[in-house]
């Protein structure tokens, strides 16, 4: 009578919280109070009948366990373990001796029956429960494969838009170092027809201005990532280019160091033309009455700024020129102040600039 009434109570409350469910539609509520409340009667059950036989309550406590893990959640999950847990102890500690005791005197063929098909049952919802959580586990697994394939189309398709841009951008570069190039090959021959010397000289140097430029479209498309190029490289690159054409035979040696990651565009263009005005002079000018020379150019980073120090020196001779300017020291003032930047000029062994520059990545 006892164990009935309990069972009874047990069919109450489940039935009481299946019609709250309904009304409310709050599954992981409703259902981790059913859990809880079915650990305590169960902890209830154990400690105080001692003459039903306990057996049941144990697998019961571990349907309800496994139950929360898988559908309430992990946190919710260990508190009905620990819950489970010392309901058991207390059972063992206290009410183990009395219920075998009162077994002893109690026990009836209908009890031990009871118990088996609760059992019987219990070990069926937890064999539920388990091929529920792998059908579950199954049917993630799919949607995860679903959706890892449709990222790696999309990533193929960026993949081969991202190839097809860059071509593109290498195209647009190689026809415009093209089209430069064919511009200084005009420049040249127009240069030819030329008599007067001076004359000739300036438009030489507007050539490798235009050359300075179709070398920077040139390391573009030569490079795998066109949002920068090697600018150690690049300025070796072109002072070479320069050397060739304004040391008539000298041995000029350029040394160029830089620790920039990256120089933006916009700032590439100005610190090549600044560049190519300051060896172009220096080859003019400093190494006139010299067999053999040095220029150095170093750019680093200032920390915690977007500006770039960019040091120039060579050790020539410098004859102190009666002109007060010229068009590459106003180009170079102009560039410098295009990058927001501040240059001084000093004479020591040579000449040394030292230009502040803003990079406009």
């Amino acid at each position: 009578h006892e164990a009935f009434g309990e069972a009874r109570y047990g069919w109450l409350v489940a039935l009481g919280l299946h019609i709250a469910f309904f009304m409310t539609r709050r599954y992981r509520l409703i259902g981790f109070i059913y859990a809880l409340h079915a650990i305590f009667f169960l902890t209830y059950v154990l400690n105080f009948t001692p003459k039903i036989v306990h057996a049941i309550e144990f697998f019961w406590m571990i349907v309800f366990i496994i139950y929360t893990f898988f559908a309430i959640g992990k946190k919710q999950g260990y508190f009905i373990l620990v819950l489970s847990f010392a309901g058991m102890a207390s059972y063992f500690l206290f009410g183990f001796k009395e219920n075998v005791e009162t077994l002893n005197k109690f026990l009836d063929p209908y009890a031990v029956t009871a118990t088996i098909i609760n059992i019987f049952i219990a070990l069926l919802l937890i064999a539920y429960l388990v091929n529920q959580f792998i059908l579950l586990s199954s049917h993630s697994e799919q949607k995860f494969r679903e959706a890892n394939e449709e990222l790696q189309d999309q990533n193929r398709l960026i993949q081969a838009q991202h190839e097809e841009k860059t071509i593109m951008l290498k195209e647009i570069h190689h026809r415009v170092k093209n089209n430069l190039q064919v511009i200084s090959s005009l420049l040249r021959l127009q240069s030819h027809e030329i008599s007067e010397e001076e004359a000739r000289v300036h438009f030489q140097d507007a050539v490798y201005r235009v050359v300075a430029m179709a070398l920077i479209h040139e390391k573009m498309y030569q490079n795998k990532n066109l949002s920068q190029i090697d600018l150690e490289d690049y300025l070796q690159s072109l002072a070479e280019e320069l050397v060739r054409t304004y040391g008539d035979g000298k041995a000029i040696e350029v040394n160029v160091r830089s620790n920039l990651e990256n120089l933006g565009n916009d700032t590439l263009v100005p610190v090549a033309l600044i560049f190519n005005e300051l060896i172009t002079n220096s080859l003019k000018h400093a190494f006139k009455d010299k067999e053999s020379g040095e220029i150095s150019i170093t750019l680093d980073k200032l920390e915690q700024t977007d500006s770039f120090r960019f040091i120039y020196k060579d050790n020539g001779n410098w004859t102190k020129s009666d002109r007060p300017s010229s068009f590459g020291l106003e180009l170079i003032a102009t560039l410098t102040e295009q990058l927001d930047g501040k240059v001084t000029r000093t004479y020591d062994n040579g000449t040394r600039y030292e230009f502040i520059l803003k990079n406009a990545v």
